[in-house]
């Protein structure tokens, strides 16, 4: 059995219904798909800047998501200190990446799952994350 964490950018496909993540999870049924409350996070904040009017059924879309998953997964002390890790290696070579990738990042390395994403070109800087790009 193996564990997957799914990226903002992945949630967003399957919040729009298109996409091969959807296709790759029903391939997957014994397997453990997981999200972070950074990517919640990220998910919400596009919500809430989109349309006023469709806030109350795109949320509701989107916890229905999240209740999908076996988790999300609250960011914790562990992977404050994955996080700083990541980032202070990032910085001495010159290749930082987002802030909030960092700790999605550090959240996939604390739960030893392959992280889900369409942005492996940030992601594939950080040494020891597992991927998976669509």
């Amino acid at each position: 059995m193996a564990a997957y964490l799914l990226d903002t950018s992945v949630l967003i496909d399957l919040l729009r219904q298109k996409g091969e993540a959807a296709d790759f999870i029903a391939k997957h049924p014994q397997d453990i798909f997981m999200t972070s409350c950074i990517c919640q996070m990220e998910i919400f904040l596009g919500l809430h800047l989109g349309k006023p009017e469709m806030l109350k059924s795109k949320r509701e879309e989107a916890q229905k998501l999240f209740s999908s998953l076996y988790e999300v997964k609250s960011f914790d002390s562990e992977q404050a200190e994955i996080a700083s890790q990541i980032k202070t290696k990032l910085m001495k070579k010159g290749e930082l990446i987002d802030d909030l990738d960092i700790l999605i990042a550090a959240c996939s390395i604390s739960y030893r799952a392959t992280i889900l994403t369409k942005n492996a070109k940030h992601f594939s800087r950080v040494q020891g994350l597992l991927l998976k790009e669509f």
